[in-house]
């Protein structure tokens, strides 16, 4: 695959294997209509050996979240020759979740690990779940980093979810904290102020450095307007230091997380909070990929609000996943 350095939109999603099926299809049934979309999007030549759907339980939205599951097994299930794996996990537990994954492995992992064709729709899968995803496959099996790609969605700005249930350290990126050191915490920020400042009132950190979406998709200003007074309580504060980075280019949020990374290493841990978008959020396991003194840090939301059910799918994007080197 050519190495690109910006998001591209497709409108049909090819193999990789130019002489057989892909090794592994891999995305995730949400209550979102958007999770179909990379599916859909398989042309009539993709083929590929397995898929494997998860279906991240949400009691709130169950039965969209069941049509959808079936719609992308009903479309796989043209696509895959040798099986459709359904993985059901809980929202909150996605170690539970890789441990399924873990269970049919044997059966479904590349015939070769040295060259592998995985593609990953990450549109339908939280944070978190994304995180110990690409740690699986990456980290633990050598994989490589796999294809990845996004559906965005088209809506009026408003708020994602209500509360938070409970803040804790990712699970493989628990980082090295130093208790002779202070922290500074890296939020990426979005549209769930109160998942981000419950972080930051938690941590008290010396230095706070707040990451915010910049420029907006489609070069739309309300974009970034709302997520800037949506997160006034926190940028207020006077420990509180905003920069900007991209929204879909994994590579630039990792650059971003170096950046801070060489100012602050000798001096204070750094923890970061994943509430941006999904293409950040490969940015920072990329980052921490590289560095894994870094600690990530989550808080699970009560619920997610319905104005997720009144979102449409926006654009599909292959993610620029491999650094292009310029002479």
């Amino acid at each position: 695959m050519k190495a690109h350095d910006e998001p591209i939109e497709i409108e049909n999603l090819t193999r990789l294997n130019e002489y057989g099926p892909d090794d592994l299809f891999i995305c995730c049934a949400s209550f979102e209509d958007r999770c179909l979309q990379g599916a859909l999007k398989t042309g009539t030549s993709f083929r590929v050996r397995f898929s494997i759907i998860f279906v991240i339980e949400e009691p709130f939205y169950q039965q969209q979240v069941e049509g959808n599951m079936f719609k992308l097994q009903s479309e796989l299930g043209r696509r895959t020759s040798e099986g459709v794996f359904v993985i059901r996990c809980q929202r909150d537990d996605p170690i539970e979740g890789i441990s399924q994954l873990k269970n049919i492995w044997n059966r479904c992992h590349p015939k070769d690990t040295d060259d592998s064709y995985i593609t990953i729709d990450i549109s339908g899968f939280t944070k978190i779940y994304l995180l110990e995803l690409l740690y699986f496959l990456v980290a633990e099996h050598n994989l490589g980093i796999p294809r990845i790609i996004h559906t965005t969605q088209n809506y009026s700005p408003t708020k994602l979810t209500r509360g938070v249930e409970q803040i804790s350290t990712v699970h493989n990126f628990f980082g090295t904290v130093s208790f002779d050191k202070q922290t500074v915490l890296v939020l990426f920020l979005g549209f769930e102020p109160e998942r981000s400042l419950t972080v930051w009132k938690h941590f008290n950190p010396a230095r706070t450095i707040a990451l915010i979406t910049n420029p907006p998709r489609s070069q739309n200003p309300e974009y970034l307007e709302y997520a800037r007074n949506n997160n006034t309580s926190l940028l207020s504060q006077s420990n509180v230091e905003l920069r900007d980075v991209p929204p879909d280019d994994p590579h630039s949020a990792r650059d971003v997380l170096e950046d801070i990374y060489h100012e602050i290493r000798d001096s204070f841990n750094m923890v970061i909070g994943p509430f941006g978008t999904k293409s950040q959020t490969v940015g920072i396991f990329l980052f921490c990929l590289e560095h894994p003194k870094a600690q990530v840090v989550y808080s699970f939301p009560v619920n997610y609000t319905k104005s997720y059910l009144k979102r449409k799918p926006g654009k599909t994007l292959l993610l620029p996943m491999s650094p292009v080197i310029r002479n």
